[in-house]
């Protein structure tokens, strides 16, 4: 009979804390756009974190669930599924890409871009096909919100990780 294959205490307390981060951070840079009743937030930078930090599994799972922990949290709970696979989406997303060649500075500039993509394009088209919210306002929202949300998450996440990765010595 094989063994069991089990998930760490180490990881599930890490993946607990970035899941907190996340959904912590995301609650307190709230700026809300009222046309679709999104909003801007930095909690992007902990997804982003994540992935780059300790990999496509907790960029997923602690970027999508803290992100929808804070979705519903704030009175925003009809956004939260569509959320849980934005951010679930980017976050693994990233971390896959930001590994290519052995993690370099460029494959994490790649995965954010094209995590980033990622979560964009589902809260596009969730915007327009679930949550009828029509074309021209998700549009405003992607080009308003959305993007530069991305862009400055991402390279406060890059940031942090960069630094974090350089004085913390990760076990194998």
């Amino acid at each position: 009979m094989p063994k069991a294959n089990f998930v760490s205490p180490r990881t599930v307390a890490v993946y607990g804390v970035l899941t907190a981060l996340t959904a912590a951070v995301t609650i307190l840079t709230v700026i809300p756009f009222p046309p679709t009743k999104g909003y801007f937030n930095l909690g992007e930078a902990m997804v982003f974190f994540s992935a780059l930090v300790f990999g496509w599994r907790a960029g997923a799972i602690c970027g999508g669930v803290g992100s929808a922990i804070a979705d519903v949290i704030i009175g925003y709970g009809a956004f939260a599924p569509v959320t849980l696979a934005a951010k679930g989406v980017e976050g693994c997303v990233a971390g896959l890409i930001s590994k290519f060649k052995g993690g370099k500075k460029w494959s994490s500039v790649l995965g954010i871009f094209c995590g980033g993509v990622c979560m964009v394009s589902i809260y596009y088209l969730a915007e327009v096909y679930l949550l009828d919210i029509g074309q021209g306002v998700a549009l405003t929202e992607l080009l308003t919100v959305n993007i530069p949300q991305v862009a400055i998450g991402g390279t406060l996440g890059f940031v942090l990780a960069h630094y974090v990765r350089k004085s913390i010595r990760f076990p194998k």
